[in-house]
């Protein structure tokens, strides 16, 4: 995706406290999820800037399959800053070799029923492409097991967006374990 798109497509009122704690990735277009298994986000403040903004630690913890060896924990982490753009904007940037590269991504549907003082029970996220991977959107929910009407209405969410609808065709459902089957978002509907 675009800057601006991801500009135009994020949320305008996002609290980055309230999205703090482990995440479950549920749907995604991002094809490197489709032969691993139960992908998480876990956030946490790294540091409040200067002028009122954050940087928040992003680690993305996965199963892959090795040969010989079976399945085994895989993570990658990042720092992500928020930009000054909208409170919902950030740039990813990697840590270690991956320090190289950066993304822009924002929170484009957040939970709203959630009292102001609670943590978000559901997010979704949309980003650009690196070098490594695609541009994508991520939904993300506090359990694997979130509502019906969660999955729905990120599904009309997505109908509804000009931005989002031809990238969100392509989105399934990841695997909770090795032998689930993954599922389109689009066979789903309704």
């Amino acid at each position: 995706m675009s800057t601006s798109e991801i500009d135009s497509a994020s949320v305008d009122i996002f609290d980055p406290y309230r999205a703090t704690g482990l995440w479950h990735i549920m749907g995604t277009n991002l094809n490197m999820w489709k032969d691993k298994v139960l992908p998480t986000i876990n956030y946490s403040i790294n540091e409040k800037l200067a002028d009122g903004r954050v940087r928040i630690n992003d680690l993305v913890e996965y199963y892959t399959k090795r040969p010989c060896v079976g399945w085994k924990p895989s993570s990658v982490e990042g720092i992500d800053t928020q930009l000054s753009i909208k409170p919902s904007r950030f740039q990813w940037r990697g840590n270690g070799i991956l320090k190289l590269f950066t993304s822009d991504f924002g929170f484009v549907f957040v939970d709203n029923e959630t009292p102001s003082d609670r943590p978000y029970q559901w997010v979704a996220t949309c980003f650009g492409a690196t070098l490594f991977s695609s541009e994508g959107i991520d939904l993300m929910t506090r359990t694997r097991q979130p509502p019906t009407y969660v999955l729905n209405n990120f599904v009309q969410f997505c109908l509804d967006s000009p931005i989002l609808r031809q990238k969100a065709r392509a989105m399934f459902y990841t695997r909770g374990k090795a032998e689930d089957d993954i599922y389109y978002i689009r066979d789903l509907q309704y």
